[in-house]
């Protein structure tokens, strides 16, 4: 490969420039997800049962994190007409020292119906090479300027590890200027900021956060009566440690808050969400290299308060929380194949309470198990898996023994 000359990095530089000014004249469109709506929120007994059971593996969410270009997604039956959902698609071109740009795409369907985000496009920009110092533009294209968004970031170090970044976006920024279709409005425009990094202190530790916060936002619709405010955060930390050259432990802690309000003429609700995950689990793959064994013990708790201010009969508190130990174990048979069985076993409480009554729709605790089996399919190097698997309801076999199946993709480019 021809060495880079000085002339070349001037060139590079003056890439970057124009890039930066012709980004600067077009405006970067970030879509909003328009969730202006109260969500539909619908958990079983077993649903962190179901969730943990199709999640991303352990040792794969590891090799995710040091991905810059690849894609991940996991699909699997939560209920009868529900499912369970994670996309994750990262794209990213390096083209110098100084400019490199790509793609985001980030979808997860943990507790409701939501709508689909735009993928997030990214320019980074390191004027200074040697001190791995970047600026970002980044947005996502729309067709409707009226949800075009704009944000910047800074990083320090460079992806995918030993960096940290912080990214801003003003969200539906141009909406009221551009805004030709309707008489909605913001009445108060909403900030996203998001911290994310990944640094190994050393040779033992390996720490990921992702930590997203989204400021208050009033909208007003088109018949001028309605109101819709939302503000949230989903802050997630992980931990591994190397206890040896085969075997680490890890912890993964997650917080997710949010609180909407809607006003209508024929409804008036607020709803607020709480939802607190412990995760700590132990890898150890030190058999014959082809086998894989995964512990692991889980805590989830998730909290509903819907409240109703024209009809409080509607008005009730829901709370799930779920106690769980678990266990995988994935043994490699053949160059390209392998079997994947899980094992979930937990206690979880479910309650719904009406708040005008003080009674209870419900109010269940017990018992839940689980039992899942995959079949693998994966390149030479295990860089790409491709897993189909089903479940099974070990707790009411007898009558309910089918508890549905998943898909599981994950791949490096």
């Amino acid at each position: 490969m021809m060495q880079t000359s000085l002339p070349q990095k001037s060139n590079h530089y003056l890439q970057s420039v124009c890039l930066f000014l012709l980004i600067l004249m077009s405006p970067l469109l970030l879509a909003f997800d328009n969730d202006k709506a109260i969500s539909d929120v619908h958990l079983k007994d077993e649903s962190f049962l179901d969730i943990n059971s199709h999640q991303f593996r352990k040792s794969l969410d590891l090799l995710w994190w040091d991905t810059l270009s690849g894609w991940r997604a996991t699909g699997g039956s939560v209920s009868t007409d529900r499912l369970f959902l994670h996309n994750d698609l990262r794209l990213h071109k390096k083209l110098s020292d100084v400019l490199s740009f790509g793609m985001r795409y980030e979808q997860e369907n943990l507790y409701a119906k939501q709508p689909a985000p735009s993928p997030l496009i990214f320019i980074d920009i390191y004027p200074l090479p040697d001190r791995h110092i970047g600026i970002s533009l980044i947005g996502t294209p729309a067709y409707d300027k009226r949800q075009s968004d704009m944000g910047y970031a800074i990083t320090f170090g460079r992806q995918p590890t030993n960096y940290s970044r912080l990214s801003w976006l003003r969200v539906d920024k141009y909406y009221n200027d551009k805004n030709e279709f309707d008489n909605s409005y913001y009445e108060k425009f909403a900030d996203s900021w998001r911290l994310e990094g990944t640094y190994k202190p050393g040779q033992h530790w390996i720490i990921h956060y992702d930590l997203n916060k989204d400021t208050p936002l009033n909208f007003l619709f088109d018949n001028q009566t309605s109101r819709f405010r939302h503000e949230s955060h989903d802050y997630k930390l992980s931990l591994v440690r190397h206890i040896s050259r085969h075997g680490l432990a890890g912890a993964n802690v997650r917080t997710l808050n949010v609180d909407k309000y809607l006003e209508e003429s024929s409804s008036n609700e607020g709803q607020k969400i709480d939802y607190y995950s412990l995760d700590l689990y132990w890898i150890n793959n030190d058999f014959d290299g082809n086998r894989e064994l995964t512990l692991g013990f889980r805590y989830d708790t998730f909290k509903e308060r819907l409240r109703d201010y024209l009809a409080q009969t509607n008005s009730y508190d829901f709370e799930l929380s779920t106690w769980q130990a678990y266990s995988s174990l994935n043994y490699t048979y053949s160059l390209h194949q392998a079997w994947d069985l899980g094992l979930y076993l937990a206690w979880s409480d479910r309650s719904k309470r009406y708040v005008s009554s003080s009674t209870y729709e419900y109010d269940d605790s017990g018992i839940q198990a689980k039992l899942r089996t995959s079949w693998q399919y994966h390149s030479t190097d295990k860089s790409s898996v491709l897993l189909i698997t089903m479940t099974f309801n070990l707790d009411d076999f007898i009558d309910d023994p089918g508890d549905g199946g998943g898909i599981y993709m994950q791949t490096r480019f």
